[in-house]
This record gives structure tokens, C-alpha cells and sequence, in this order.
């Protein structure tokens, strides 16, 4: 008869330990991204939305002599304080067929746009290949009703 030997419970101590330890970082791993996608996902509709409120504040609006400081509190304010996470949030308002004119020289049915762009920076850090910043650009573009 041939004896084999094997290895007992005291040889294998600890294993499971280390197998609980890399399956537990991986699944933590996943259920951060997960919500982290779920973040940006939520910044970028927020953005999103500002930018329609916005052309739709500035539809209405245009010939107003501070239009465009309204129109970009207006898109602040639809962010809904989500601004302060964006340092470098650029609001601009402009006529969509001579970006270089005055919104009071728009007429009616002239379209206008409101772009809003920012960085996106993830709250948990990342692999090294993967980057931990976005731009998120929004554009929305409707006609002038104001004159």
C-alpha cells in the first residue's frame, strides 16, 4: 500500500485569510466605481440641465442690460451648489450666429447659446491608467424671443 501524505489544516492557516483579503479589495474596488460612475453620471445630467434652464432664462431675456451676468447666476443656480466643485466652471452666453456680437442685437427667432464646461475630478483615486479628471461640456441652443 502506498501512504500519501497530505497536508494538514495547520499547513493551509491563513489562506483563507489572504484569499478574504484580495477578493474583499476587489470587490470594494468595484462597488467604489460603481458609484463613482453613478457621480459623474449625476454631474453630467446636472450640467446638463443648467445649461437648458439657462438658455431658456436667456431666451426670455436677451435685451436685458446685465443678461449675461443673469444668465450665468441662473446656471449657477441650477446647479444647485454643485459649482463650487468645479474651480474652473466656464458659463458662456453668446448669439449662435455671430459669437463675437451683443445679445441685445439679437431679434427674434435668432438662436442663442449657453455653454457650460467644466472639469470633473473624481472623489477616489484611480489605477495609474486610468485619469482621474473629465470635461463635461454642455451646449444649449434656442431661439431668441425677446426684443
Amino acid at each position: 500500500m502506498i501512504r500519501r501524505n497530505h497536508p494538514g489544516p495547520a499547513a493551509r492557516r491563513g489562506v483563507t485569510t489572504v484569499e478574504a483579503a484580495i477578493v474583499i479589495s476587489a470587490f470594494l474596488f468595484f462597488l467604489f466605481s460603481v458609484f463613482e460612475y453613478g457621480r459623474f453620471v449625476m454631474v453630467a445630467n446636472v450640467i446638463v440641465n443648467a445649461s437648458r434652464e439657462g438658455c431658456r432664462y436667456a431666451v426670455v431675456h436677451s435685451q436685458d442690460s446685465t443678461a449675461v451676468a443673469d444668465i450665468q447666476a441662473q446656471v449657477r443656480a441650477r446647479m444647485g451648489g454643485l459649482d463650487a466643485n468645479f474651480p474652473d466652471l466656464a458659463i458662456t452666453v453668446f448669439p449662435t450666429n455671430s459669437p463675437t456680437s451683443a445679445l441685445s442685437t439679437l431679434n427674434p427667432d435668432d438662436p442663442i447659446t449657453v455653454r457650460v464646461t467644466g472639469t470633473f475630478s473624481a472623489m477616489l483615486p484611480s489605477l495609474p491608467f486610468l485619469p482621474t479628471t473629465f470635461t463635461i461640456r454642455s451646449s444649449s441652443i434656442m431661439t431668441c424671443e425677446g426684443n
